[in-house]
């Protein structure tokens, strides 16, 4: 398991905007948890191996980075 904590003004907006990629996993080895509570939102990874680990943070991050830039543009 990996968790991961991003503090931010928008980790509200960052979290609607990701809750319906939520119905589509990555891959079939891991599985996601996401909220929002503040300014912080929480990502926990669940993997049964590192490579399906991996491969779901690299994504998930990646999703992140796009939310969190798209919200500052439309501040």
């Amino acid at each position: 398991m990996s968790r991961s904590v991003f503090e931010t003004p928008a980790a509200l907006s960052i979290y609607r905007s990701l809750k319906p990629e939520l119905e589509t996993p990555v891959t079939d080895r891991s599985s996601i948890d996401i909220y929002a509570e503040g300014s912080s939102l929480y990502l926990t990874v669940h993997s049964e191996d590192l490579v399906g680990m991996r491969s779901t943070l690299n994504t998930w991050l990646r999703l992140i980075q796009v939310a969190y830039e798209t919200a500052a543009c439309l501040e």
